[in-house]
């Protein structure tokens, strides 16, 4: 009864920190996305997502930098939830990396591009960790008792690609990458891949919470069972 107790605990804490996560990331980048857009359009898509934590360019840089301490913070929390919670190998080295992703988003929020030779190797951390994450999730969802649902996999796979072409356009001397093209601005394909993997990530974020509900509601519908069995 008292490991399921415990048990019960960890799993409400994934479901709070990694609620959190998305809520208060989404909150401070769509802040600062809307403060320095000025409107709702899809030229919103052509800034790059760092761009929004230059304390000298953008008007709600403290908000953007200040989500990513508290949003890494609560992601890093829920992983460690993780890591307590399932004790198969995989499930632990998923919530490792995942707490690596957590920990580089908090290391964005404190060196922002301003700093910026520690921003690109912090920032390069975020892409490797979090292409690994969901390499490990992709194998993390064939196993029994796998801790992924079908819409986790989903947003899994949209973060592989995004990630994916954001290492190949990487610039390994530099850690950085190009400039949108001058004539054709319209379409920048670092802007969409790094807005298409934050989304990713966070809404990954939301289905893990969601999944997690689940299995909270599985856990006292056999403990309500075993009281009356009791």
């Amino acid at each position: 009864m008292i490991s399921r107790t415990r048990n019960y605990d960890l799993h409400l804490v994934i479901v709070l920190m990694s609620l959190a996560a998305a809520m208060i990331c989404s909150f401070g980048v769509g802040s600062a996305l809307l403060a320095d857009a000025g409107e709702i359009s899809l030229d919103m898509l052509m800034i790059r997502p760092d761009t929004l934590g230059d304390y000298m360019n953008s008007p709600l840089a403290v908000v953007f930098n200040l989500s990513l301490l508290a949003g890494g913070s609560c992601l890093l929390l829920a992983m460690v939830a993780v890591f307590h919670t399932y004790q198969d190998g995989l499930s632990r080295y998923l919530a490792m990396v995942g707490g690596i992703v957590g920990a580089s988003i908090i290391l964005m929020g404190v060196f922002p591009i301003n700093f910026l030779d520690i921003h690109r190797k912090v920032s390069t951390l975020y892409l490797f960790s979090s292409i690994v994450l969901h390499c490990v999730c992709v194998l993390d969802y064939f196993k029994p008792g796998s801790t992924m649902s079908k819409r986790m996999l989903a947003f899994t796979i949209m973060a592989l690609l995004s990630g994916g072409l954001l290492l190949l356009l990487l610039d390994w001397n530099l850690l950085d990458f190009p400039e949108c093209s001058v004539y054709m601005p319209q379409y920048c394909g670092v802007s969409l891949a790094m807005w298409s993997l934050t989304q990713a990530n966070i809404l990954w974020c939301v289905c893990l919470s969601f999944h997690m509900m689940k299995t909270i509601k599985a856990q006292q519908k056999v403990v309500y069972k075993w009281l009356e069995n009791y």
